[in-house]
């Protein structure tokens, strides 16, 4: 990691994780509590996430050209630094599972129903294991290259979601009214997830070595976008009622679309190739950040550290080959509701490590400081 990326990135870290909230599993959430308190629930999670994510981008541009691992070990002793990295690796890792599995689930369901599962999530877990090995300064690269392909074809389908004669804003209007419910925090930390791409700058912020967020009220307004549309967009195509009946609303939204004068009949084949693409590079972040977490554990004073270039890349296949046997077993122990309850675990557990993870990043700077002015 010897280059220096620009400040751009971070937020494509953003884009990424706040695009693949339209498919994966926060909009299911949100839809269960449509009648519940959800519309108020996604309003507080706007400053809420937002607010995390300035402080995190303000406490992390305070540590230049380093991870978590390096923080936490200059801050804590190692008997409880390296289990807080470790639970951080696994709480990021099983987001990445979830997504795997939904997506195979998908595959199977919209696309191909004749093809085993376990050839199609084999293949998944076989391109996002050899690309989380690269180094991340490529994975960076890889995902601007994908994103600017992803994101225009992303605005045409939501324009064409939006504007079409079937869409009913009647619906949506009426949804609305339900805005003044209590919240509750099930809701609100799933929709807090639209914001929560930054976390991956545990590890990325490596290669960023004169970080400086700005624009947030860019952040704002994608996150104000993405939420809406994640939230009333199968609302509108599928009724108040007929949203929360569907495990995947937004492809049940979109096999309603047809794209008229082109090669491609049906709008969610194109809505699944952009889809797939961002899911498999999300599971790739993931899997990589988790990797790094784990080996930053043996990295360290007060820990055995692997010598050398040779047992780091041995340390790095054993890593990746138990994170796939953990996604291969969790498919085939658990049905879909059993994943959607993990998915709830997940965005609650994860909802409150963000506060964890502040707090433990203030701690560092703080003692850092006093420690320079000694």
């Amino acid at each position: 990691m010897s280059g220096v990326v620009r400040n751009k990135y971070f937020y494509y870290l953003f884009l990424l994780n706040a695009s693949i909230n339209l498919i994966n599993f926060v909009p299911g959430i949100m839809l269960d509590d449509r009648f519940d308190g959800g519309m108020m629930s996604i309003l507080l999670s706007i400053p809420i996430g937002a607010g995390l994510l300035y402080l995190f981008a303000k406490l992390i541009a305070k540590f230049p050209g380093e991870g978590l691992p390096e923080i936490l070990y200059s801050a804590l002793p190692g008997w409880l630094a390296a289990p807080m990295l470790i639970v951080a690796a696994a709480v990021w890792y099983f987001s990445s599972v979830i997504t795997l599995i939904s997506f195979t689930d998908i595959t199977d369901r919209y696309i191909n129903p004749d093809i085993a599962t376990y050839l199609i999530l084999g293949g998944f877990i076989v391109v996002v294991g050899l690309a989380a090995r690269l180094d991340s300064e490529s994975i960076l690269y890889a995902l601007e290259m994908v994103l600017y392909m992803a994101v225009p074809l992303i605005v045409y389908m939501s324009w064409r979601a939006l504007s079409s004669p079937f869409f009913s804003y009647d619906s949506v209007r009426q949804i609305i009214t339900y805005t003044w419910n209590p919240p509750n925090y099930q809701t609100m930390s799933a929709a807090t997830y639209v914001f929560t791409g930054y976390i991956n700058m545990v590890v990325f912020n490596r290669v960023f070595h004169k970080f400086r967020m700005r624009h947030i009220i860019l952040i704002i307004m994608m996150s104000i976008a993405t939420l809406a549309v994640s939230m009333l967009g199968p609302i509108g195509f599928l009724g108040t009622i007929g949203a929360g009946e569907h495990e995947y609303p937004a492809f049940a939204a979109m096999d309603s679309l047809r794209i008229r004068y082109f090669i491609i009949e049906r709008m969610i084949y194109v809505f699944y190739f952009v889809y797939m693409t961002l899911s498999l590079l999300n599971s790739i972040v993931h899997w990589h950040v988790s990797k790094e977490l784990i080996i930053g554990v043996f990295g360290f004073k007060g820990s055995p550290s692997p010598k050398g270039d040779k047992k780091r890349r041995r340390a790095e296949w054993w890593i990746i080959g138990v994170f796939s046997l953990i996604v291969l077993v969790i498919s085939g122990a658990i049905n879909q509701y059993m994943l959607k309850d993990m998915a709830i675990v997940f965005v609650d557990s994860r909802f409150a490590g963000e506060f964890v993870l502040i707090g433990t990043l203030i701690y560092a700077a703080v003692k850092r400081k006093r420690r320079k002015k000694a």
